[in-house]
């Protein structure tokens, strides 16, 4: 196992996703990530990670973890009045089982409540290290999103080192009882994977996750098919595409070729890759909607449809939970902002007069920092 490395993250950490087109579905978001990306720094060794994928990713044989995040943040709070909700962590899970990452994202959090800005955390991880920190459980806006790609079997060949099917939903369960705002990110579903282990009858198994998913009182899916890369840029040289073809072919090579027909290549919407053909997505999708909707929870898309396509009406955007910019407060702390979504492009667009009064955030592209002064 790789040892541990506290490290000094440099510069800012103030910047939004990178999606500048209409078809973006993200709010505006603060994104923080808890350490670098790079194949060492999250253990959970998922073989779609796309984040050990990323050009700008750190190869270093040791786990390193940013021990200073809680400064620059502080940092950029004071230079701002206005404060976008903030994700965390996009490269890496921020709730890894271990103890210098879990007390770095617990210093984290406290900034983030003590200064009253809105968050959320996404992991396959257990987050419920968290629950003793004073204030967390009744803290808002905030919402936490638990990754749960499939069965145990699928978990075990996908995410085999993340944390079991049975402790991701019995965190699921926790979270909810306590009146946390809950999401199950079913995410992403390969659906050749399900056909491969289950045959003729890989949608019943769907079926009974959806079912088991409801007793859990998340509120909300959001889900995705994937998208791949067949370039890659990780020293042993198999794409995000080989792996799962290779997962899946050990299992069946006829559920491995339709994959291979079905996963093409797009470009357009908010990034390129192989995704799953586009009229199988949208049955599938469509399907899982009404199977949600009729459970009582809401559902949605990550990026590859459109609202008006897949995700159920009403929605602030496709995590359903609100989570507004907020305002800084003479006491330097800062107050949400009533009607707010962070979704501006959607929400106010058009707008003379936003709730936010800064009509510019009412763009799909990236805020600039000036907007937020």
């Amino acid at each position: 196992m790789a040892g541990i490395k506290l490290i000094d993250k440099k510069g800012s950490t103030l910047h939004d996703y990178p999606y500048s087109t209409p078809a973006r579905k993200c709010p505006h978001f603060w994104i923080i990530n808890v350490t670098p990306p790079g194949p060492a720094h999250c253990r959970h060794h998922c073989l779609y990670c796309y984040a050990r994928e990323a050009i700008y990713s750190n190869y270093s044989t040791e786990t390193l973890i940013y021990r200073n995040l809680p400064e620059l943040v502080e940092k950029d709070l004071k230079q701002i009045s206005l404060c976008p909700p903030i994700s965390i962590s996009n490269v890496s899970d921020p709730c890894q089982p271990i103890p210098e990452l879990k007390a770095e994202v617990r210093r984290l959090i406290q900034l983030l409540m003590d200064y009253g800005v809105a968050f959320a955390i996404t992991t396959k991880g257990d987050p419920r290290f968290l629950l003793d920190l004073p204030g967390f459980i009744a803290y808002r806006p905030k919402f936490m999103a638990i990754t749960i790609e499939g069965t145990a079997d699928i978990l075990h060949l996908l995410s085999p080192a993340a944390p079991p099917l049975e402790q991701r939903l019995a965190a699921v369960r926790q979270l909810s009882a306590l009146g946390i705002d809950t999401l199950i990110r079913f995410d992403p579903v390969f659906i050749h994977l399900f056909q491969a282990l289950y045959g003729d009858t890989w949608f019943k198994k769907i079926e009974e996750l959806i079912h088991i998913f409801t007793k859990t009182g998340a509120k909300h899916i959001i889900c995705s098919t994937g998208r791949l890369s067949r370039k890659s840029a990780s020293p042993d040289g198999a794409s995000l595409w080989q792996r799962i073809w290779q997962v899946i072919h050990r299992q069946s090579p006829e559920a491995a070729r339709r994959f291979e027909q079905e996963y093409g290549y797009e470009r357009g919407g908010t990034s390129q890759g192989y995704l799953l053909r586009r009229d199988i997505r949208l049955a599938l999708h469509q399907q899982l909607r009404k199977l949600t909707e009729k459970n009582g929870m809401t559902y949605a898309t990550c990026q590859e449809l459109g609202a008006a396509e897949s995700d159920s009406p009403g929605l602030p955007h496709c995590e359903r939970f609100r989570l507004p910019f907020a305002r800084k407060q003479a006491d330097g702390r800062f107050q949400a902002i009533d009607e707010c979504t962070a979704n501006c492009h959607v929400t106010c667009r058009n707008l003379l007069q936003p709730p936010c009064g800064r009509p510019e955030l009412a763009s799909p592209r990236p805020f600039k920092i000036s907007y937020l002064k």
